[in-house]
């Protein structure tokens, strides 16, 4: 008999490619922002030209950079990540931070359909789990998640799609 051995997607960034440029510049500009906000608001204390709207705007302001910096912690945290793990029994995922991690069996699964960039599993009783693989950015890496879901898929004697 053959054993199946466990297979582990990571679906964050960080796992498959260095940051982007885009997220690179993203991460300046808000650095960026937050120190000019910062400023802004030490010389409006220190020089007394403040009122509590103007102290609310630039704090109401800061929660866009501040959501940057959490998804970035959230990145660091690996009980957090998104993931994909096919094993022996079945199937777990998580595919969005602070959600609730997902597990279903191999009895339960009728059919999967691999698509450009995403995972799609449906089980017996009609429910779907769509797992994107889209933050896997280098096609080599993303062509061997593909194959090696394709291949434990047809070990478990699943229709593929």
């Amino acid at each position: 008999m053959l054993m199946m051995q466990e297979i582990s997607v990571r679906l964050f960034e960080g796992a498959y490619s260095l940051q982007s440029r885009n997220e690179k510049r993203l991460l300046f500009f808000a650095l960026l922002a937050v120190g000019v906000h910062l400023g802004l608001l030490i010389y409006l204390a220190v020089s007394k030209h403040f009122t509590p709207a103007l102290v609310f705007v630039f704090l109401l302001n800061l929660l866009v950079p501040a959501y940057f910096f959490f998804r970035i912690w959230l990145d660091s945290k690996p009980k957090y990540r998104r993931h994909l793990t096919l094993h022996e029994e079945g199937v777990r995922y998580r595919s969005r931070f602070l959600e609730k991690e997902s597990e279903f069996d191999w009895d339960e699964v009728d059919t999967v359909h691999i698509r450009l960039f995403k995972v799609i599993f449906v089980l017996k009783n009609e429910e779907v789990h769509e797992i994107s693989l889209e933050r896997i950015q280098n096609d080599t890496v993303l062509w061997q998640v593909k194959e090696q879901i394709s291949e434990m898929v047809q070990r478990k004697e699943i229709v593929l799609q």
